[in-house]
């Protein structure tokens, strides 16, 4: 069966608060979650702390679909994982909750 290709380019680059508007949350959260590790994969265009930051695309989408969930209990089990509970991470990291083509649908 051949793939279908995607209606849209996955490495479009959005601003901070273009990201924030389309994965619906405050550019404000955005820097947060840059700032604790928990957000979506961005990149930095410079070395200084005031450089311009950009998200792609198939990024945002991808860190959206890791934050899938078909229950609470689903969800409270990825919350609960060892693997979580390090630093200041927040439960639902992008490392503990795999994503959603590697989970069992049992």
């Amino acid at each position: 069966m051949a793939t279908q290709p995607l209606d849209y380019d996955p490495d479009e680059k959005f601003k901070n608060d273009e990201a924030a508007a389309y994965v619906d949350l405050a550019p404000s959260t955005m820097k947060l979650n840059r700032h604790l590790g928990r957000g979506p994969k961005f990149i930095k265009l410079g070395d200084g702390k005031n450089a311009a930051v950009r998200y792609r695309r198939g990024d945002l989408d991808a860190w959206l679909a890791e934050r899938e969930f078909s229950s609470t209990s689903e969800y409270s089990t990825a919350v609960r994982a060892p693997a979580a509970r390090v630093g200041n991470r927040h439960p639902v990291s992008s490392s503990t909750i795999p994503a959603p083509w590697l989970r069992s649908n049992g």
